[in-house]
């Protein structure tokens, strides 16, 4: 495991927090310095709202030691968000059980595995925060199936309906669309964000 990116601010991947951004990759490779990174977040610790882990390549649950870069990296009292798709229900519940974490960020591209569903339930009842970003690619998730979410994302603090970028040849759902299926999640979660 290494780091393979880092940004020091990042308000962007969870809107309305300061992070710091860490992107983690399995395997062996010339990275960012840990030393550096735990340096540069813990003069930071004061300025910033807490730590942002994703994977890069494979998912952050995913990758062996976890536990230990949080450990290394982050400053006490330190607020650490994992950025997962949450296929690893079993992984997340130890990380919040042994208490690295109390905020996950869930990212589905598609209608979620029951795996996944089941590590929305794993954070619910371990009583973290947590948020849904919905990437409503036409082509890999329907309105019907986003609709069919909004039970499951119940309590988010905070819900993100992304679509992907705009490319020629590729088909994205009209702005009215994702203001009504905006209006179901705003029955069940916190914010809603578009975009």
């Amino acid at each position: 495991m290494f780091i393979s990116n880092y940004r020091r601010t990042d308000t962007v991947s969870y809107p309305g927090f300061l992070l710091s951004a860490v992107e983690i990759s399995d395997g062996t490779g010339d990275g960012v310095s840990e030393v550096e990174v735990s340096n540069t977040i813990y003069e930071d610790r004061d300025s910033i709202d807490g730590v942002l882990l994703r994977g890069h390549g494979s998912d952050v649950l995913e990758i062996d030691g976890v536990h230990r870069l949080i450990r290394n990296l982050v400053p006490k009292h330190t607020r650490v968000i994992l950025e997962t798709i949450g296929k690893h229900p079993d992984v997340l519940d130890d990380l919040i059980g042994a208490g690295y974490t109390r905020d996950i960020s869930f990212v589905f591209d598609q209608y979620p595995v029951k795996t996944q569903l089941d590590s929305l339930e794993v954070a619910r009842n371990g009583d973290c925060g947590f948020a849904v970003t919905l990437i409503l690619d036409p082509s890999r998730m329907t309105l019907e199936d986003a609709h069919d979410l909004v039970y499951s994302a119940r309590d988010a603090v905070q819900i993100q309906l992304r679509r992907p970028a705009v490319e020629a040849d590729k088909k994205r759902y009209r702005k009215n669309d994702m203001m009504a299926l905006a209006t179901s999640f705003r029955e069940v979660a916190r914010d809603v964000k578009i975009f």
